[in-house]
């Protein structure tokens, strides 16, 4: 059975494919269900794009689920934290390291900025 995985987007619209940091739950019965993961990911529309894929489910704010859901292969766990404010969204501070600081998206892993 695959994993099945959602996350959160402001709308979504917001999501495109490809490679990205995501902060993903786990909803796939089990003793780690409802953990949540910091990942570098591909994500795709369709399971024909991404065949190893898990499930993806795709959340607005609000809670509203997608119609359909999407799929993700997890390339990389990263630290459970982002750069930011204590008071930011946490959605702003993945869209800012997902663009970088040219406004492209970006390719590497988030800086490691611990002491």
């Amino acid at each position: 059975m695959a994993n099945e995985w959602e996350t959160f987007v402001k709308k979504f619209a917001d999501m495109k494919e490809g490679e990205q940091e995501i902060f993903i739950k786990s909803i796939t019965a089990g003793q780690s269900k409802y953990d949540t993961k910091h990942v570098r990911a591909k994500v795709a529309k369709s399971k024909k794009t991404l065949p190893k894929g898990d499930v993806l489910w795709l959340r607005s704010e609000s809670g509203a689920r997608h119609a359909e859901p999407w799929c993700v292969e997890i390339l990389e766990e990263l630290p459970e934290w982002v750069p930011g404010k204590p008071w930011e969204n946490v959605l702003d501070a993945l869209d800012r390291i997902n663009k970088g600081a040219s406004g492209n998206p970006k390719k590497s892993a988030a800086p490691d900025f611990r002491m």
